[in-house]
């Protein structure tokens, strides 16, 4: 079992909070975090080991939420108790969750390990004895970005900073241990929101940076951190030189490789190959012209340093159009503004008053992200006459939002012909997200630290924004199961890379020049000490498929990421690493939780982030009755700031068959009206397939919903247990029906009508008792 004792006072009627901890120091069970990487031949191996103690009298299960490299893969996890090493497996999500907490009631020592996001882990360490050490170890590797002039660099993150969470709140019980509850757009909110330390609060964690570099590099720096380097003939150390360094923004170390191997390269190790791409130079290259609209990030998060650097990375942008080219200025937070008059000429006059027009942006309130994408993408489809251009949408943002599979799907449903370029501006980016969504919109990420020198750092994004250099890239030769499927355009200035089974010793690539001429090169394999590649390959293959499972919830797709991942030993989101330790060493499992607190990021600010929510929500007119609870959640989340009392971080763990409601004895409904409501709940899911994808009208979507909600009405007990559903066929669907009904139901429309019913779906199921209804729910969703 599991025994919750309050680590802090708990103001009554306070039950969320951004979580900052004051007041006495308490006892925490995070001691260090060690990260160890190796960096050959564009590949990064990083080792992470997290130590965690038990101050306490009573064993504890310790839960820690970090982020690791967004484009990362996770290949190994293990527990280390003294000199002793326990080695984790790799199983289903929902089963290494069913072996880990029947192994804590055993009183077995255990850790459990899972991906919330693409740069989101949690990892839990279960009967610690009072007194005791367990390190727990994992394993990823990366490739990193590289350009033409040989620049690359490793980004190592410290702190998963605080994410705007839209929506309404979910009827049940937490999905994890976080400070935000669960909602009908973030059904994992409470996975990704982990307490926050209060300023001054030392929590005694040992943070510790190793850097190896093999091979001739030039112009080390690092941006965040002050560290020290030696170096030899072929290779390089760096470390951080500071101890008690706080794990509170990323670990940036960039460099530039040795000539010589500025060009493209096949590797191969184990009959897996990676290639990389170095586009040619190409003296004169313009591009077709361009309407480009900016959308900058004006939320709370925002505030301070990130929102004038931001401001100010526009502007420099803005300096990079030709009198060619065409731009639209917006900014948002939970309501979008525009530059008047639309899409302006780029000349000197449009763009002095763009830059005039950007001083005046100041950071307000949520990140709707979502909502801005969909009015970027409308305007350039609203064009007409200038469709000749190309379209493209700039977004400047720190990227810090819980639900990005709604934007990630609007992308995949809305792009069209338009290309996405996101630049990330922030100490503890998002930059999981951000590359994924310039990956879907075929364009590329860049990552700048606010205030640090913006102008050098974008000098080859403005070449980059609009029509690529190299496109239709195919690989011709032995190869087979290439990830990503689709092939990265080439962009003047950086490599593009793929992966694939390479069968002979060489390969040729294919492509098209922007003018039409023909691209080709052709490359020897060369064998490297890189077993990494293997485990990259396959998370290559299941980001495809997970794009796949979004757009179509396709249980094929779910079936294989879960394959691939076990198969190569790749952690994904339908699977977690699970480590038993046999020896019992807690009789009866009685523990306590103990969520670990994390740092704020630095220059954030949360004074002035609840300020700025204050006047979003003075100044926002017209808004919904979502949007005011939204905000008021935020802002209750941070009412009591750094002066106030704490909540507690320590929360009673909850096993996954508790999280799922369940109808209560006294309400009895007969397995008749579990049939009936379930046949009819089925019924309307087809239906609303069928109508998205035009098999079905309005007529036939108005029935089903008639027919669920008699269904509901023949059991009170069923009805009362199933709000969303409720709330949906009352208000969402009937507006569906309208706009089917009225030829306007658009992707973007069912969309967001899809969300709100799957968390209905799972609710409804879950009541209905259904085997596995929800062991699975939340992760889905997030994907």
């Amino acid at each position: 079992m599991t025994l919750a004792i309050p680590m802090v006072d708990i103001p009554s009627g306070v039950t969320r909070a951004l979580g900052s901890l004051k007041a006495k120091e308490q006892p925490l069970p995070l001691e260090s975090v060690q990260l160890r990487a190796r960096v050959i031949d564009r590949v990064a191996e990083v080792t992470v080991e997290e130590k965690f103690g038990n101050p306490f009298q009573e064993a504890i299960e310790a839960v820690y939420v970090f982020p690791l490299a967004g484009s990362s893969a996770v290949s190994r996890f293990e527990m280390q108790i003294g000199k002793r090493v326990v080695r984790g497996r790799i199983e289903e999500r929902a089963e290494a969750r069913r072996q880990y907490a029947q192994a804590l009631d055993q009183g077995k020592r255990a850790a459990l390990l899972e991906q919330e996001r693409d740069d989101v882990f949690t990892v839990q360490v279960g009967n610690v004895k009072p007194g005791d050490a367990v390190v727990v170890r994992l394993t990823y590797s990366e490739r990193l970005p590289f350009f033409e002039d040989g620049r690359t660099e490793l980004r190592l993150p410290l702190v998963v900073a605080p994410r705007y969470v839209g929506g309404e709140d979910l009827p049940r019980e937490q999905a994890g241990h976080g400070v935000v509850p669960d909602t009908s757009t973030v059904p994992d909110a409470s996975r990704i929101t982990p307490p926050r330390l209060a300023p001054g609060f030392d929590p005694k964690v040992s943070l510790g940076v190793e850097v190896e570099l093999f091979g001739g590099y030039a112009d080390l720096a690092c941006s965040q951190h002050a560290v020290s380097a030696s170096s030899g003939p072929e290779s390089a150390r760096v470390m951080l030189s500071r101890e008690r360094e706080p794990l509170n923004r990323d670990f940036v170390l960039r460099w530039r490789i040795a000539g010589e191997q500025v060009k493209s390269q096949l590797l191969v190790h184990g009959g897996f190959a990676l290639l990389s791409v170095v586009p040619p130079a190409r003296q004169g290259f313009l591009g077709a012209a361009r309407d480009v609209v900016f959308v900058l990030d004006r939320s709370g998060s925002m505030q301070g340093p990130k929102m004038a650097s931001a401001a100010r990375a526009c502007a420099s942008l803005l300096r990079t159009l030709g009198p060619r080219d065409r731009f639209s200025l917006q900014a948002f937070d939970d309501v979008v503004e525009w530059m008047p008059g639309g899409f302006q000429q780029a000349d000197e006059g449009a763009i002095e008053r763009g830059e005039k027009w950007l001083r005046s942006v100041e950071s307000r309130g949520g990140t709707e992200l979502d909502l801005a994408m969909r009015q970027a993408l409308q305007q350039l489809r609203g064009r007409g006459e200038s469709a000749a251009r190309a379209p493209v949408v700039v977004l400047l943002t720190d990227g810090q939002v819980g639900d990005e599979s709604s934007v990630l799907k609007r992308l995949q449903s809305e792009l069209g012909d338009a290309r996405v370029f996101t630049i990330g501006i922030d100490t503890a980016v998002n930059d999981g997200f951000l590359r994924r969504l310039a990956a879907l919109g075929g364009g590329t990420s860049t990552f700048v630290e606010p205030g640090g020198r913006l102008e050098e750092a974008l000098q080859a994004v403005g070449r980059e924004i609009g029509t690529p250099l190299v496109t239709d890239l195919r690989i011709d030769g032995e190869v087979t199961d290439v990830a990503p499927a689709r092939i990265p355009d080439l962009f003047a200035g950086r490599a593009a890379a793929a992966f694939f089974r390479l069968g002979g010793g060489r390969a040729k690539i294919k492509g098209r020049f922007a003018d039409g001429s023909p691209f080709e090169q052709e490359l020897e394999a060369r064998e490297a000490p890189l077993a990494a590649i293997d485990h990259l390959w396959a998370r290559a293959r299941i980001i495809d498929l997970e794009d796949e499972f979004r757009a179509s919830r396709s249980e094929a797709a779910k079936k294989e990421i879960v394959a691939l991942s076990i198969r190569h030993t790749v952690l994904s989101r339908f699977t977690a690493f699970v480590v038993v330790d046999d020896e019992v060493v807690n009789q009866g499992g009685t523990r306590r939780t103990v969520v670990q607190p994390v740092e704020m990021p630095a220059d954030w600010d949360l004074q002035q982030v609840r300020e700025a929510l204050k006047r979003a929500g003075s100044n926002s007119r017209g808004v919904s009755t979502l949007h005011r609870a939204t905000m008021g959640r935020m802002r209750s989340a941070i009412a009591y700031g750094y002066a106030g009392k704490a909540p507690s971080p320590s929360v009673p763990g909850q096993p996954m068959e508790k999280l799922i409601g369940k109808l209560s004895p006294e309400k009895a409904t007969t397995a008749a009206e579990r049939e009936k409501v379930r046949q009819a709940l089925e019924a309307f899911l087809r239906t609303f397939v069928a109508a998205r994808d035009g098999r079905a009208g309005a007529q036939e979507l108005e029935q089903a919903r008639l027919d669920l909600l008699r269904a509901l009405g023949e059991s009170l007990a069923i009805a009362t247990a199933v709000p969303l559903l409720q709330a949906f066929l009352r208000a969402a669907a009937v507006e569906l029906v309208a706009a089917v009904g009225a030829g306007a139901a658009d992707p973007a429309l069912y969309a967001r009508h899809a969300r709100m019913l799957e968390a209905a779906r799972d609710q409804t199921r879950a009541a209905l008792g259904e085997a596995g209804a929800q062991a699975g729910g939340f992760w889905e969703a997030s994907i």
